[in-house]
C-alpha cells in the first residue's frame, strides 16, 4: 500500500499544515477572503435591524454594554499586537 503524495512526512509538518488550515477557519479570515459578501451581509443586517422598532429599542437599551464589549475587544487586539511585536523583536 503506497502513501498518498499529499500526506505529511513528519509530525512537525502535519502540525504546521494543521495550524495553517485552522487559521483559515476563523471568521476574520473568511471576511478577508470574501469582503464583498461580508459587507453585503452587514448592510442587509443593519437594514433589517434599522427597520424594526423592537430591535432599535433593544439596541438603545444595550448600547452601553456594547460599548464596553467593543472597548474590551479593542484592548485585547492592542495587547495581542504588542505581544507579536515583542516576539518578532
Amino acid at each position: 500500500m503506497e502513501r498518498p503524495e499529499d500526506r505529511p512526512a513528519s509530525l512537525e509538518e502535519a502540525k504546521s499544515r494543521f495550524l495553517d488550515e485552522a487559521g483559515r477557519l476563523t471568521p476574520s479570515a473568511w471576511i478577508r477572503e470574501n469582503p464583498d459578501v461580508a459587507l453585503g451581509g452587514a448592510l442587509a443586517a443593519g437594514l433589517l435591524i434599522g427597520c424594526s422598532p423592537e430591535a432599535q429599542e433593544t439596541a438603545i437599551r444595550n448600547a452601553n454594554s456594547g460599548f464596553r464589549l467593543a472597548a474590551a475587544f479593542l484592548a485585547g487586539l492592542r495587547n495581542s499586537a504588542g505581544d507579536r511585536e515583542k516576539t518578532e523583536a
